[in-house]
């Protein structure tokens, strides 16, 4: 059955052909909703499916219009291939229930899209002081474990926001893994305030898992005090905090070589974790050679397909999107997006991108 805040897609079934996570073609009846706003980063849009049997999921694609926009088309696949590896690692762990569930995507069609299975839970995002110290332990952990087993494969997740994670009684579901990047690549502008960590923000250095941890911290600090925390540091109310301070106080430093490890903060959080996945990843040295085997793969797309269409009648969107809640923008002084998860209007073409259960 589809969640209460999950309302079923209309129109008549049609054929829909893809991929599967594992590799095999796949084709299926399914109809969809209209595009909902602020679901997903733009060009992509998102839109609920509703499959022949009944099950319910979620469609990010690409519009044909957008079909000669090189780095939207970047931006697609990278986000396939960022779901596809964690899903790969952890479907059928007990960790699975930590991400989207992919079921099907076709990065090569007119529209290349994927098709997640639909969301669990509602977004953190509506929970701010509603819930427990016990559940707030939950969330706390999980988000540290989901840190951790990206890094474990080599990516580091950018926009961890409030409304990128959802919760319910099984525990938190991370999404928007097109905000994802590669281990030790450089860090480019990316992410908003105070979520994204000072040196991200400013494209210093190399891409760190503990970037992520900062976002956790800032997470669980709008999740505890219902207000924001500092942009550049720990805030001046944290000490009165202490169930916030006692395990998260190191993830608040300004720069990442001053935070924890998130294996070592997970062993405080869930002593005995991380004996059945892999150690946490090394920067690929390769990594600069495929970029640029990629890149050419890119030119040679783009030289193959045939102009952009031109931009469809502008219509009003709809008035509430289906998947979170929709947040204030920041107050930054700088003009910033409105799409839901948050992220720069700098667009990183590198960036990458219902199991229930959980490891419980």
């Amino acid at each position: 059955m589809v969640n209460d805040d999950n309302a079923r897609a209309g129109g008549e079934f049609e054929e829909l052909s893809m991929i599967s996570p594992q590799g095999a073609p796949l084709r299926v009846k399914a109809r969809f909703g209209p595009d909902l706003p602020r679901l997903v980063r733009p060009p992509a849009v998102g839109r609920r499916v509703q499959f022949e049997d009944d099950r319910a999921g979620l469609q990010v694609r690409l519009p044909e219009a957008e079909s000669g926009n090189e780095t939207a088309q970047t931006a697609i696949e990278a986000e396939t291939a960022a779901v596809l590896t964690v899903h790969r690692a952890y479907s059928g762990t007990r960790y699975s229930g930590l991400f989207p569930v992919p079921i099907g995507y076709d990065i090569n069609a007119a529209e290349p899209f994927i098709v997640y299975a639909a969301p669990r839970g509602r977004s953190v995002a509506a929970l701010a002081q509603g819930v427990s110290t016990s559940q707030q332990r939950v969330i706390e952990r999980d988000l540290v474990l989901a840190v951790r087993l990206m890094e474990a494969v080599g990516l580091v997740h950018q926009g961890l926001v409030p409304a990128a994670v959802r919760w319910d009684d099984h525990g938190i579901q991370l999404w928007d893994l097109g905000s994802v990047t590669h281990l030790g690549r450089p860090r480019r502008p990316y992410g908003i305030p105070p979520y994204a960590a000072p040196e991200q923000r400013h494209g210093e250095g190399l891409t760190d898992a503990r970037d992520a941890l900062w976002s956790v911290g800032q997470i669980m600090h709008q999740l505890v005090t219902g207000r924001p925390g500092h942009p550049d540091g720990p805030s001046a109310d944290l000490p009165a905090h202490p169930s916030l301070a006692q395990t998260l106080a190191p993830v608040f430093a300004p720069r990442a070589t001053d935070r924890p490890l998130p294996g070592t903060l997970l062993q405080l959080l869930m002593p005995g974790a991380g004996a059945d996945f892999p150690a946490a990843a090394q920067p690929d040295p390769l990594d600069p050679y495929r970029r640029d085997f990629d890149a050419a793969m890119r030119r040679k797309r783009s030289s193959l397909r045939r102009a952009p269409l031109p931009p469809p009648p502008s219509a009003p969107p709809p008035a509430q999107p289906w998947y979170g809640e929709p947040r204030p923008p920041a107050d930054t002084g700088e003009a910033t997006s409105t799409w839901l998860y948050g992220g720069s209007t700098v667009h990183d073409p590198e960036t990458a991108g219902t199991e229930r259960g959980g490891y419980r």
